[in-house]
């Protein structure tokens, strides 16, 4: 009788140590949201709108994962007017709104900007920029 009490004993443990045992293999989940941030900066003095002028350094950042475009905003009808990016001559549109830089991803950039009146002299009024994540 001693024995099948110690044997029911041995097996009710050895039942309860494997459903205790841990798993072979564990899975851990981590996850986060980041609020999407953009800005744009530019670090200029005044612009001639008679001649060409040196606007200075233009810093982007934007964490958007689909990535985000840089406007400049500028008088509306101008014809003769461009805007260089990194020496890249970009023509100011007739909208008043002109894309001057595209990230297809998550970026931070800077660059050097200059603006070219061309016949539009003192019609470029004020300028102002604008970056929209995508």
């Amino acid at each position: 009788m001693r024995t099948k009490i110690f044997m029911a004993a041995m097996a009710f443990l050895g039942l309860a140590s494997s459903a205790v045992a841990a798993p072979s293999s564990y899975e851990l989940r981590l996850e986060g949201h980041v609020p999407v941030i953009c800005r744009v900066d530019l670090q200029a003095s005044s612009a001639s709108a008679d001649q060409a002028t040196d606007l200075g350094k233009m810093t982007e950042f934007c964490n958007s994962a689909a990535g985000y475009d840089v406007w400049l905003s500028h008088a509306q009808g101008l014809s003769g007017a461009a805007v260089y990016v990194d020496g890249q001559k970009i023509q100011l549109s007739a909208s008043g709104q002109t894309l001057i830089s595209h990230s297809a991803t998550a970026a931070s950039r800077s660059h050097v900007l200059r603006l070219e009146p061309g016949a539009d002299a003192g019609q470029v009024g004020d300028l102002s920029l604008r970056i929209t994540a995508l």
